[in-house]
């Protein structure tokens, strides 16, 4: 084993409790699978990786040379079928023999669960359920079409055409004319062939015939998307633009429920949720899309708003017209421009868009549009720069279109602040795993202890208090926020993360990763994923308001640690309303504006209490998915005393009541109580 010590009394102690790591090992090397990039696998693709891309595929790994050669041949065309199966069923053998039996037996549990909770069956009966709940009455329709606004703005729905299916031209169009709230116009731009044009510009005066609300403009030339939908918002004479494609639908209240947040709020964006249907009818789900409420880290890493949204027209003097340089992703890049200067932000939780799939669709087949891949990428780090952010932007190793950012920023000093009771073998471990995997070099480790007294810990005390960059802070004090407020006096980093003793490093680049969320101004605090020594998700930052305590609910608690995650939140960074003591980071001059952690609490709630005064300064909380860590057997000073554990609980619940009754705004209020972001119908 690798030392990293040269006070060989210290190496005796590690070697004697057997405390420390290897600098890799299985574990950690699964981790870094989850930073892979995604590629199109395209040989013709400029971005694709040098060399066989087949090493990037799983199947083939560890491929011999006789293997490398026949994939030369003509006849690897009979061979590759049976070479897949075989590699298949090697691979699953090798999986199989290298997981612990009870990691095994709680992920088939888990799956079994799934499998059975969302069998066709079910989700078909869930799924017209859902379609009924949405329909609203004839009552409902009248009462809205009825409803006087104070300023009834107009909105202008812009659509730009190109070739589109009658059947898809009618369903738009009237969906458009069907609304609930009257004052609108439909401003179609059709940039069609000469083959199409005809078809699609007669059915579109027959409309504009019947209601003067239709305007319709042939297009001199087809000029991209963007260029397109700005000749269409030329047309627009509407206060609030809405976006619509040309083979969707709105919902007949959308517009409506628009109007309302208009009014109430003042909103100048407003966006809803949205679902996708196949085969030409909309109760042929595919999929439902409850967002959170406004997040701009989600935003950043998918775009996750999409449809439908409507904003002021006038933002567009501050962020210009679409981008044809973005073709493709072009309302990823106008939606970050328009949040950013949008005084107010609001979202609707209710599915009111309806997206069509079939085969062109880039929800369909990301190939059909492959050029959207790299405009998105572009989007989101110009979006940066207009900010003030030097970043990479990559496709996620699951999906093209979620995006990790990588920051350029200096080292700046983190002093990693390690609570500890009575347990210097843990300890012991999670330094020593921080010295060998932590590419980050400037930081500085401070024990806050709170009175250990067992022999052993108080040995390992001494020894790794004469490291350089390690120090103990000794504490009389029985009580766990007081001695991290010592250790953060006494901490000389700029930035500060809090461990628990029975933590463990595995992701190399995790200081790094949360350094470069940590600094940026609008973030009070980011935090990291946690999982046990089976490879089963602790936590992913939690949701406020669900749980037994009716506090909060670790999100994808006892899921596998590479999970998806909602809509693929698990490879892009998010904003949560809670995370973990263990493991959050910040600055230190954040903590110390808001008067250090709350000594009222005994416990790991101070973390929580912390995060909602963070938010209440109109700070982000962030979760960092890309920072994946271990945490060994049950934590061990969250559960110290079970009497100060109930009592920081009631006390959490009276100070934070309100907050907690109004929801947790980053889990929409359509998904299940259980926290399983599922729908109930």
């Amino acid at each position: 084993m690798e030392l990293n010590y040269k006070n060989e009394e210290l190496n005796g102690w590690l070697a004697k409790h057997k405390a420390g790591v290897e600098k890799d090992c299985k574990m950690a090397e699964c981790v870094e699978n989850i930073s892979k990039v995604w590629y199109m696998m395209d040989p013709e693709d400029a971005e694709a990786p040098e060399g066989d891309l087949d090493d990037y595929n799983p199947l083939y790994s560890g491929q011999s040379e006789r293997i490398k050669q026949l994939k030369k041949k003509k006849i690897w065309i009979l061979i590759n079928p049976i070479y897949r199966i075989y590699a298949t069923v090697k691979v699953r053998i090798i999986l199989f023999l290298q997981k612990d039996k009870k990691s095994l037996l709680k992920r088939l549990k888990n799956k079994i669960k799934n499998k059975w909770k969302n069998r066709k069956s079910v989700i078909q009966k869930r799924n017209r359920a859902f379609i009924q709940s949405i329909s609203y009455s004839t009552e409902k329709l009248k009462e809205q079409r009825e409803t006087q606004f104070e300023d009834a703005v107009k909105f202008s729905v812009v659509v730009p055409l190109y070739n589109t299916p009658e059947r898809y031209l009618r369903d738009m169009i009237e969906s458009v004319l069907n609304q609930t709230y009257s004052n609108l116009e439909l401003c179609l731009g059709d940039a069609s062939d000469t083959e199409h044009v005809k078809e699609i510009e007669g059915v579109c005066q027959e409309y504009a015939k019947k209601d003067a609300r239709v305007r319709y403009k042939k297009l001199e030339k087809n000029a991209g998307i963007a260029e397109n939908t700005n000749r269409c918002i030329e047309m627009a004479e509407g206060d609030y633009i809405a976006l619509l494609d040309h083979d969707d639908m709105y919902h007949p209240g959308a517009l409506f429920a628009c109007m309302e947040r208009i009014e109430k709020e003042g909103a100048e964006f407003v966006y809803t949720d949205e679902m996708t249907f196949e085969k030409d009818e909309i109760e042929n789900v595919a999929t439902l899309h409850f967002k959170p409420d406004f997040s701009m880290q989600n935003l950043k890493g998918v775009n996750y708003i999409c449809h439908l949204c409507v904003f002021k027209k006038a933002l567009l003097e501050q962020t210009g017209m679409f981008d044809d340089a973005y073709n493709g992703s072009q309302d990823h890049d106008m939606i970050l421009k328009l949040t950013s200067v949008a005084k107010e932000v609001s979202h609707v939780p209710e599915i009111l868009y309806f997206w069509r799939v079939h085969p062109q669709s880039v929800s369909m087949n990301i190939k059909a549009k492959s050029y959207a891949i790299d405009a998105g990428r572009a989007a989101v780090r110009d979006n940066e720069k207009r900010a003030g952010r030097d970043a990479e932007v990559f496709s996620s190793a699951v999906c093209a279109t979620h995006f990790r950012l990588e920051y350029q920023q200096k080292e700046e000093k983190v002093s990693v602040v390690i609570a500890n009771q009575n347990d210097g073998t843990s300890l012991a471990r999670l330094i020593d795993s921080m010295k060998k995997r932590t590419e980050y070099k400037n930081y500085e480790i401070l024990i806050a202890d709170m009175g250990s007294t067992d022999a052993d810990t108080l040995s390992y005390l001494k020894l790794i208090g004469q490291e350089e960059e390690i120090s103990v802070v000794y504490s009389k004090e029985n009580v766990l926020t007081k001695v991290l407020n010592q250790a953060v006096e006494a901490a000389s980093g700029a930035y500060v993360v809090f461990m628990e003793a029975n933590m463990e490093i595995l992701k190399a680049t995790w200081l790094r990763r949360l350094v470069s969320y940590a600094s940026q101004e609008e973030i009070g605090v980011v935090g990291q994923r946690m999982m046990d020594e089976f490879g089963m998700l602790e936590e992913a930052g939690y949701i406020a308001g669900l749980g037994e305590d009716g506090i909060a609910l670790p999100i994808e608690h006892g899921s596998n640690y590479d999970t998806l995650g909602y809509m693929g939140r698990m490879y892009y960074v998010h904003n949560v309303s809670l995370i973990s003591l263990w493991g959050m980071m910040f600055r230190k001059e954040e903590l110390l504006q808001v008067g250090g952690l709350n000594e009222d609490f005994k416990t790991a709630y101070a973390g929580f209490d912390f995060c909602f005064r963070e938010l209440q300064q109109k700070k982000q909380v962030v979760l960092d998915p890309y920072v994946l860590n271990m945490e060994h057997k049950k934590p061990l000073l969250s559960g110290k005393k079970e009497g100060e554990i109930q009592e920081d609980k009631e006390l959490f619940r009276q100070h934070w009541k309100e907050t907690l009754a109004a929801g947790d705004p980053y889990y929409n209020k359509n998904l299940a109580k259980d926290g399983s972001f599922t729908y109930e119908y």
